[in-house]
């Protein structure tokens, strides 16, 4: 009627795209795409040009997505590796407050002694906090 040539085409996620609109939408999509290509009836509808154009965008972003996500997997499991390093080098270092007291030297006593006078000062000072009565020192 007014010689109006609509083509639209519809890219559903994870499906095929489908044209609805005139009888060829190719032929349309050409006109403003400025490609010369004579009209052919025996392919009505999307071509295969169209459908690889949605599958590389689609397949753009999907590797986009994975390599994201591959570079958070692979952040993570070296932290992981970092804090069981730091871990196990924690538990080699204060081995020595498993054993015996009587069987400690010089140097081993003192760290202990500033520990526990560390660990008490902690303790007043929550106590403080929380109105116990560990005011001053006492």
């Amino acid at each position: 009627m007014t010689g109006a040539e609509v083509g639209i085409i519809v890219f559903p996620p994870g499906n095929k795209p489908y044209s609805f609109g005139h009888l060829n939408v190719n032929e349309t999509i050409d006109k403003y795409v400025c490609e010369e290509r004579p009209p052919s009836s025996s392919s009505p509808g999307i071509d295969a040009k169209y459908v690889q154009i949605f599958r590389k965008a689609n397949s753009i972003t999907l590797n986009t997505q994975l390599n994201t996500l591959q570079d958070q997997l692979d952040f993570a499991l070296k932290l992981k590796s970092k804090l069981k390093e730091k871990n196990k080098n924690l538990e080699n270092q204060q081995e020595w407050f498993r054993s015996p007291r009587d069987k400690m030297n010089y140097t081993e006593a003192s760290m202990l002694k500033e520990g526990l006078e560390d660990l008490l000062l902690k303790v007043k000072n929550y106590g403080t906090e929380r109105g116990y009565g560990y005011e001053n020192g006492k």
